[in-house]
């Protein structure tokens, strides 16, 4: 096991592109650290550093106290997996998982103890002697991941290694991989855009945007606190649903509701006059079925677009009327929940007995215990 720590960490390509800027973190000893943002935020260049693949434009990389940033990739004793599976066609699973051995120089002996091994913690022992042709999606994963493990090295390094499954191989190899890092304990830095795969595997996770960390924390602390809008609306799924609102005498005023601000939060609020509200789909509540006296919020009238049905939820989407002039308190990045100049479009995760239908009214309970407040301009968390 290794402890990864990096600071003020940036890459700086050739033609000029700052693809990571400053990134600074600690990976402890057998942690599961995941790095998630969209597409082109970095992710992926920062893990390619960290490996030895790309080199360091700035700062420092250090492994267990030692700086790597000159160390050649072979010699930092980390072991990588990507999306292509990266597995030899014309060798049989028992030579795939050799190979990397094989190369070190080991003792046959040794080689055929880790195959062994390698094979019966992934469930490969019956797989040994075929051919990847042969094998589907979910075992050619755990065949490149068993060339990782039989290296026994002191970090896993993974990057989208479940994107080219399917939805339910996806589910089944991350409740797999979960299992396996817990089993060895050795510590993993993952990569990923599905910030599913992010909250469900990860003790600790980096959010990256535009080569910058957002926030780093556990999964809870992320969908609870988060620090900015980006945060807020990257992770959850459904996302957070965003309004804008007002701030007079005290309260807040938002598109078909106002509520009492506590006096912690009108406090920071002082002289503020614009902010965006966030409110996360599970915090709206069919009206019909909730005693809406006996807590904080509002209820708000809506007219009902789609209704998903998933079993154990349901998702109401519906749109909000905004009156003229206040949607363009809403940052750029939060244009797409604008339908038009004067309504905006929303999501509640409601209970499954929910009567709600399209294209009829809707009366929902919004629960103000749960909501964000933003700053329009810097997108920062105001809740303190």
């Amino acid at each position: 096991m290794a402890e990864i720590t990096l600071h003020d960490v940036t890459k700086r390509f050739p033609d000029g592109t700052l693809a990571v800027k400053q990134a600074s973190f600690t990976v402890s000893e057998g942690e599961f650290f995941i790095l998630v943002g969209p597409s082109g935020c970095g992710k992926s260049t920062l893990l390619n550093m960290i490996a030895g693949i790309e080199d360091v434009s700035e700062g420092e990389i250090r492994m267990d106290g030692k700086i790597v940033n000159d160390v050649d990739p072979k010699d930092r004793n980390m072991a990588m997996v990507f999306q292509s599976y990266a597995i030899y066609p014309h060798m049989s699973v028992r030579d795939n998982l050799a190979f990397p051995l094989e190369l070190a120089r080991l003792a046959k002996r040794e080689i055929d103890r880790r195959v062994e091994r390698a094979a019966g913690i992934l469930q490969l022992a019956d797989l040994l002697d075929r051919k990847p042709a042969s094998l589907s999606g979910g075992e050619r994963q755990r065949v490149a991941m068993g060339r990782a493990i039989v290296r026994q090295p002191a970090a896993f390094l993974l990057d989208e290694p479940l994107s080219n499954l399917d939805a339910r191989l996806r589910v089944q190899m991350r409740t797999e991989i979960a299992r396996l890092q817990r089993n060895l304990g050795t510590t993993t830095v993952y990569v990923t855009h599905d910030q599913t795969e992010a909250m469900t595997l990860g003790r600790r996770v980096a959010v990256l945007r535009r080569g910058e960390v957002q926030q780093i924390g556990t999964p809870r602390e992320l969908y609870a606190e988060p620090r900015n809008l980006f945060v807020a609306g990257f992770i959850g799924s459904p996302s957070m649903n965003f309004l804008p609102g007002e701030v007079r005498d005290g309260r807040l005023v938002l598109p078909a509701a106002e509520l009492a601000l506590a006096r912690p939060l009108r406090d920071r609020l002082h002289g503020r006059r614009s902010v965006i509200v966030g409110i996360r789909p599970e915090h709206f509540h069919d009206a019909s079925l909730v005693e809406v006296g006996n807590t904080d919020g509002a209820v708000v009238e809506a007219e009902v677009d789609l209704v998903e049905w998933l079993g154990a939820d349901l998702y109401v989407h519906f749109q909000m009327d905004c009156p003229a002039g206040r949607m363009g308190a809403l940052p750029v990045e939060l244009e797409h929940a604008a339908k038009d100049a004067n309504r905006i479009s929303l999501v509640a995760r409601v209970d499954p007995s929910s009567r709600a239908a399209e294209k009829e009214r809707l009366r929902l309970w919004l629960d103000a215990s749960h909501l964000h407040l933003f700053d329009p301009e810097s997108g920062e968390n105001l809740g303190g």
